[in-house]
């Protein structure tokens, strides 16, 4: 298993739990692409088409529920630029900082891939398609 996968498996087993010494390999502008292309592959997986603005805050209240100690750190406005992102917006959402961003990128891969349960071929399909996307669009 390369860094990349074991970045993007690891971001999909739990959240906020990457193994440091990759990350030092890699270096912060590489697993931020690794998240990012999980996170909108998987909000586009959740959502299917653009969720709209109601869905998209039902979907946060949701996660803040699921996940009460990271709650304050679940911003509408955050997972609202994502969403958006993952379906093609080019514009993130005035508030939505970098260190905000990043918190939800640590979160979402994993919240979202855990709620449909992937496993086995599953799993190593959507880790696959992720890689593929990020190294498609590094060519």
């Amino acid at each position: 298993m390369n860094d990349d996968e074991q970045i993007v498996r690891s971001a999909l087993a739990a959240p906020a739990r990457l193994p440091e010494d990759v990350m030092d390999r890699l270096g912060d502008e590489r697993v931020t692409v690794l998240l990012s292309a999980a996170t909108a592959l998987a909000l586009r997986r959740r959502f299917q088409t653009h969720p709209g603005r109601t869905r998209i805050l039902e979907f946060t209240e949701a996660l803040q529920a699921r996940f009460p100690d990271a709650a304050p750190l679940i911003k509408p406005i955050v997972i609202e630029a994502l969403v958006g992102f993952a379906f093609g917006e080019s514009e993130l959402a005035d508030g939505a900082s970098p260190d905000d961003l990043r918190t939800a990128l640590l979160v979402l891969p994993y919240a979202v891939i855990s709620e449909e349960d992937l496993e086995g071929e599953d799993l190593d399909r959507f880790v696959t398609e992720v890689l593929q996307s990020v190294y498609a669009s590094e060519q």
